[in-house]
C-alpha cells in the first residue's frame, strides 16, 4: 500500500491499479500541502463567518451597544436604514432596535434615523474588517510553502 497516480493524474493512497504508476515524495508532498490549504481556507472562512454573526459594537446611542449581526439581524438593520431614508418620515421618527447595553441587557431601543444610519455604518465597517481580514489570512495560505507554514496561520480575536 502506498501512493499512486492513475490515468487521469490524480493521486491516491491504497493499492496500485493496472496502468497506474507509483507517485514521487514530491508529488505526495504536494497534494498534502493542497490538502493542507484548503482545509485552512475553510476553517478561516468559517472563523470568518463567525466573527462577523458575534456582532459589533455602535455608540450611535450616545453610548457604547451590542448590536446582533446573524442574517436576519442583517437584513433587520438593512430594512431599517432604509426605511429611516423614505420621503415623508415624520421629523420625530424613530423605529425600535434590538441591542445591549453595557451591562448586557438587550432592549428595544428607539434609534432615530440619522442614529440607525450611524448603527449601519458602524456595522458595515465591522463586517468590512472581518473580510478584510480573511482575505488577507486567505492570500497568506496561498502563498504558504509547507504544511507547516500552513498550520501556523490562525484567525486571533481581538
Amino acid at each position: 500500500m502506498g501512493y499512486y497516480i492513475d490515468k487521469q493524474g490524480r493521486l491516491y493512497a491504497g493499492d496500485m491499479q493496472p496502468g497506474d504508476r507509483e507517485a514521487t515524495a514530491g508529488e505526495v508532498a504536494q497534494k498534502q500541502l493542497g490538502t493542507a490549504i484548503t482545509a485552512k481556507m475553510a476553517e478561516l472562512a468559517a472563523a470568518c463567518r463567525d466573527a462577523i454573526y458575534a456582532g459589533f459594537t455602535s455608540s450611535a446611542l450616545g453610548e457604547v451597544r451590542s448590536y446582533p449581526f446573524q442574517d436576519k439581524d442583517q437584513a433587520n438593520l438593512n430594512s431599517s436604514v432604509t426605511a429611516s431614508m423614505l420621503p415623508g418620515n415624520a421629523g420625530d421618527w424613530t423605529t425600535p432596535f434590538w441591542c445591549a447595553d453595557a451591562a448586557g441587557k438587550w432592549t428595544w431601543a428607539p434609534h432615530t434615523a440619522e442614529q440607525i444610519q450611524q448603527v449601519g455604518r458602524d456595522a458595515m465597517a465591522a463586517k468590512l474588517a472581518q473580510l478584510q481580514k480573511n482575505e488577507a489570512l486567505q492570500k497568506r495560505v496561498e502563498s504558504a510553502a509547507t504544511i507547516e507554514d500552513v498550520q501556523s496561520i490562525q484567525w486571533t480575536v481581538a
